[in-house]
């Protein structure tokens, strides 16, 4: 019944797609974030929807008489470098492998989709929109896991959708935090006190859940977000007396597992799972120096091969103490900056590194635009929460192999578009006003 249920609706969803093609993006969001095939056990469990949805909207917009100009950005321009060089590294690295083509399938599809979301999703109703497929996807898995936790009294430990990049409880905590942001912008922006106590409550549990997954990393991301909000807004005072009791409140509730995992976090550097990090961050550093250029491949480190023969050559970085790596045990990356230098090596972590720079900096500029415009005043408000998103990722994702994560590339290309909606038509009005003056 759920797989015919689910074929219905989503034939539903994609028939506007024809002759609007920015839907299909919202489909394409929906699809690639909630995982569908996950709540059904049949016929339905092995369609490829995601790329389903990929196709009729790429065919779709192909078709269409609307633009399929993009707009100019040196965002844009990195990204679509770091596609090509990720292009050319599954074709010439070390880890040739069935895994690493898929992995470079997905990396394709998510540049492919950012490129869609730049071109289609181009105005503050598809913005909005595309808002609320991302509530829609993660923020059921935040709140139907989150209820979870509260339900079992923290007895529930949380794990992400299966068949995910946040099937791990560690990114799951990751993708809620920076998802978070996403909420209470929505909130800000609802004319609903309806609506408004939906999100509330969305967040609340959405918190718990990120509780639930009792991850160390979703511990730092949110107080890295905390000290950011505390340096970054005007009334300091004021934060701080609305985040102390709710920071006092979680820690009195939350259950002695939560408490006793959190407190290890001092004595990281003792934990067998933070030393197999860095020794997997050594193993990422030796292929890129072998691979400057191309690195070794996606999932190189993690590849059989490709771990055991830089086992033997592990010496090379002895100057950083650690144990030997097992060389029977490949680890993953654990960051997303070791991850990205040994699958596509020193050119792909300074392509990788200069889009986030120029993701913040788009940001700053539409804040800095839209602070003195009303008609812009949503665009800097949902810039402003965009730049909460990029901290939790840049911190949280220093201990993750979350690189390739949609969901912030989705974000990268909101940013390009709000930038072209806001700056240029701001800084047009601002200098016919001085000329008028005149």
């Amino acid at each position: 019944m759920r797989d015919f249920a689910l074929l219905l609706g989503f034939i539903a969803l994609l028939l506007p797609v024809f002759r609007y093609p920015h839907v299909g993006a919202l489909v394409w969001c929906w699809t690639a974030l909630i995982v569908p095939n996950n709540f059904v056990y049949g016929f339905m469990s092995d369609v490829p929807l995601n790329k389903i949805t990929a196709l009729l909207t790429l065919f779709a917009w192909a078709m269409s008489r609307q633009s399929r100009s993009l707009p100019r950005s040196s965002t844009l321009l990195l990204l679509g470098l770091f596609g090509l060089l990720g292009t050319v590294s599954s074709f010439t690295g070390i880890a040739n492998s069935d895994v690493s083509q898929n992995e470079w399938e997905k990396f394709a599809k998510i540049l492919v989709f950012t490129f869609v979301i730049a071109g289609l999703i181009n105005s503050k109703e598809r913005i909005n929109a595309l808002l609320v497929a991302i509530f829609l996807s993660l923020g059921f898995h935040g709140v139907w896991e989150g209820a979870k936790f509260v339900a079992t009294a923290g007895g529930y430990h949380i794990w992400g959708p299966a068949g995910s990049i946040l099937g791990d409880n560690n990114h799951f905590a990751l993708g809620m935090v920076a998802f978070l942001p996403i909420v209470l912008y929505l909130y800000k922006q609802s004319q609903s006190k309806w609506v408004k106590l939906v999100y509330i409550g969305s967040s609340l549990l959405v918190l718990a859940a990120i509780m639930g997954t009792y991850s160390r990393g979703g511990l730092i991301g949110i107080a890295a977000v905390g000290l950011y909000a505390m340096f970054s807004i005007r009334s300091k005072f004021v934060y701080v007396g609305l985040a102390a009791p709710l920071v006092l409140g979680a820690s009195y509730f939350a259950p002695d597992r939560w408490s006793d995992r959190m407190d290890t976090i001092a004595s990281a550097n003792q934990l067998d799972s933070f030393m197999g990090r860095i020794i997997a961050w050594k193993q990422s550093t030796l292929i890129a120096l072998d691979h400057p250029f191309f690195g070794g491949g996606f999932h190189a480190v993690q590849n059989f091969e490709v771990w055991t023969y830089y086992a033997r050559w592990f010496d090379r970085l002895s100057f950083i103490p650690t144990s030997m790596p097992n060389p029977l045990a490949p680890h993953a990356a654990h960051s997303i900056y070791f991850q990205v230098l040994g699958d596509l090596g020193f050119l792909g972590l300074l392509l990788y590194i200069a889009i986030l720079v120029s993701s913040w900096r788009s940001a700053s500029a539409v804040v800095k635009a839209a602070r003195d415009s009303p008609q812009w005043r949503w665009a800097g408000d949902l810039a402003s929460s965009l730049k909460y998103s990029l901290v939790a990722y840049v911190v949280s994702g220093a201990a993750l192999s979350m690189a390739y994560f949609d969901f912030m590339y989705m974000l990268f290309a909101m940013l390009v578009v709000l930038r072209h909606l806001v700056v240029k038509p701001v800084k047009t009005v601002s200098w016919a006003d001085k000329n008028l003056a005149r």
